[in-house]
């Protein structure tokens, strides 16, 4: 049924939560796993970034790197096909991109907790991705 699943991985706990799932999944179909983690340039960051003090995004783009290749190393030790990649953007708009451009079957993401004013200021990366997505989409709690 699922042929390539791609997951929306930072390290965080609910990233952890969903990658076990995520790697089930690909174990019990026998389906290629994509991880793919986003590095976002916030209007924090810009500013931060403008001052040129230190290269946050180059940083946190170098972080997420590091994540990734330490869950692929451990996912292709439990036998997986693993595929990563590291893009920068807004989450919901990248993420559905590589969906399209990989004919993923799935995309899994965590579900992050976030609180009612948290949603209504940033949106819910789910609930952006429900209009742009070719696939199904689980959202993996604890």
């Amino acid at each position: 049924m699922f042929k390539k699943i791609v997951l929306a991985y930072d390290g965080s706990t609910f990233s952890a939560v969903a990658l076990n799932q995520a790697a089930e999944l690909a174990r019990l179909h026998g389906a290629e796993l994509h991880l793919i983690g986003i590095a976002t340039l916030s209007s924090g960051v810009a500013i931060a970034q403008s001052v040129g003090f230190v290269d946050v995004w180059g940083e946190e783009y170098a972080a997420l790197e590091a994540v990734l290749k330490q869950a692929v190393s451990d996912l292709r030790d439990q036998g997986l096909s693993v595929v990563s990649i590291v893009r920068s953007g807004e989450p919901a708009s990248e993420i559905a991109a590589y969906a399209h451009e990989i004919g993923a079957s799935l995309v899994v993401l965590g579900h992050t907790g976030k609180g009612v004013l948290s949603r209504w200021f940033q949106g819910s990366v789910g609930a952006m991705l429900l209009d742009h997505l070719p696939c199904s989409l689980l959202i993996a709690t604890q």
